[in-house]
Formats: C-alpha cells, sequence, structure tokens
C-alpha cells in the first residue's frame, strides 16, 4: 500500500510542477490581478514542498486507510490546480487577442490595414505636443478615383486602394505614419522631416503609382495629387497645419504638379472640417 499511495500523490505531484509553467505565463501575460497570480504561484511552490514532505512521511510509515484516502486527495487536488490554471491561461490569452483585435479594428482602416483617422490624428496630436523638432505632414488625393469605381466596379477600386495603400507603405521611410483618411484620401506623417525630404518622399511614391496596376482588369498608372505642409511654419496646431496640407493639395491638383509645399499665397480651397 505504501508504493500505491506514493504513486497516487505523485501522480498529483506531477499535476502541481505542470501547472506552475502556466502559471509563470499568466503572470507574464497580464498586468491585471497581477498580484492575485504571485500568490498563486507561490502557494503552488508550497504545495509542491507540502507533497515531497508527504510522499517522505508515507515512505517512512506504514500506510493505513486514512493515508490512502489523503493520498487521493492530494492527486485530486495537484489535477485540479494544473486544469485550472491551464484552463486560465487559455481563456486570458483569448481575451488578450480579442482585445487586441479590437484595438486594432479601432485605429486601422479594414479595407487597406492602413492606420484609420483617428490614429492619424493622434499620432499628430502627440508629434505635435511632445516634440520640438520639425516634421511634415502629407496628404494624397487619388485623381480621377470615381470613374475607376464606375468603369471597372467597386470590387476593382478596392484592390486598387490596397495597391496604392501597399506601395505607399513600401515607399515610405521607417518611422513614417501612413493612414487612410477617407475614401480615396490618404495621408502621412513624417517625423523629424524637414521640406526637403517631404519632396523626396512624395516624388518617390508618383513614380510607384505611375507604374501599371494588376487589379483584374484595371492595367493602368495612377496619379494623385500631393499637398505637404510642415511643422511649426504652416500651422501650429492639428487643423491648421491639416488646412495648409490640404491647401497645397487642392493647389496641386489645379497645377501641371503632382505635389505641391503650402505656401501663404495660395488659395483656400473647399471647406474642410478637420474637427471629425
Amino acid at each position: 500500500m505504501e508504493i500505491l499511495a506514493i504513486t497516487i500523490v505523485c501522480i498529483g505531484l506531477s499535476g502541481l510542477l505542470s501547472a506552475l509553467s502556466p502559471a509563470f505565463q499568466i503572470i507574464h501575460m497580464s498586468d491585471y490581478q497581477h498580484n492575485g497570480w504571485m500568490v498563486l504561484l507561490s502557494m503552488i511552490m508550497l504545495f509542491v514542498l507540502g507533497y515531497v514532505g508527504f510522499v517522505w512521511v508515507l515512505a517512512s510509515k506504514q500506510v493505513n486507510s486514512v493515508d490512502m484516502v489523503v493520498s487521493a486527495i492530494f492527486c485530486g487536488g495537484g489535477g485540479f490546480v494544473y486544469i485550472i490554471t491551464r484552463m486560465s491561461r487559455q481563456t486570458i490569452g483569448d481575451l488578450k487577442r480579442i482585445a487586441e483585435q479590437k484595438h486594432f479594428l479601432a485605429y486601422h482602416d479594414s479595407l487597406t490595414g492602413l492606420p484609420n483617422r483617428l490614429y492619424f490624428y493622434e499620432q499628430l496630436d502627440q508629434l505635435i505636443a511632445n516634440t520640438d523638432a520639425n516634421f511634415c505632414c502629407m496628404l494624397v488625393d487619388v485623381d480621377n478615383f470615381k470613374p475607376i469605381n464606375d468603369t471597372y466596379g467597386h470590387d476593382h477600386g478596392d484592390m486598387v486602394l490596397q495597391t496604392i495603400a501597399k506601395r505607399m507603405q513600401n515607399t515610405i521611410p521607417e518611422g513614417a505614419v501612413p493612414a487612410r483618411i477617407g475614401g480615396d484620401e490618404l495621408a502621412i506623417l513624417l517625423p523629424e522631416s524637414d521640406v526637403g525630404h517631404a519632396v523626396e518622399v512624395a516624388q518617390q511614391i508618383q513614380s510607384k503609382l505611375a507604374q501599371p496596376f494588376n487589379c483584374g482588369r484595371f492595367q493602368e498608372p495612377i496619379e494623385a495629387s500631393i499637398g505637404i505642409a510642415a511643422f511649426p511654419q504652416d500651422g501650429h496646431d492639428r487643423e491648421t497645419l491639416l488646412v495648409s496640407a490640404d491647401i497645397a493639395m487642392y493647389q496641386a491638383k489645379r497645377s501641371t504638379r503632382s505635389f505641391q509645399v503650402f505656401n501663404s499665397d495660395m488659395e483656400l480651397p473647399k471647406a474642410v472640417n478637420y474637427h471629425e
């Protein structure tokens, strides 16, 4: 009976030892109830010592029926702790993935995968509030996009937008923030950038868009108008800076150039609301 009792307790002990790994993982997965999980991990370690001590007691005495019952309880307790910690790890992991997915969807455009207007505005506000360095803001408007939808259908228009977003992401420098802020309107933040650098980026984007697209029946290049505004000379707040970039983009559409840098002599475009 001693061997049987020791074997039963060791099964429970193996459950406790197996519970250590998911308990450690839970502690590193979430800050919520962090102290509580630390206490649980400490208790599991104490239980391990208790199980080892009980095995030593069983090995040094004559085992009776009460010892067998206690051994069975120890076995069930170890299995219970293992199941609970493993299920908790799975549940917390699922909740964490759901939270991350919701966060991604809240800040990203579902069609192109680019950050959305909300994320772009937050990043722009942070740059304005937290940096003394210059940076540039670019607005990119796809020219003649409506005829693409009318001629080839919205599915082809969606493919075109996805391809534009991919080409733009592959062109802009590391650290830049691209976003889709409207139907066919995109935006780019260039931290720690001057106008000269922004012009180079605009030219690279235009060069990429000038390459023929392979979007179903649409096999043509794309043209886009790009407006560039610099902080702080073209605006000390989000609304003023975006209006400046929009004015420059409006002028780019009216001129033969595909991009335009803002200057104070430019005419105002149609009313734009950047408080949304």
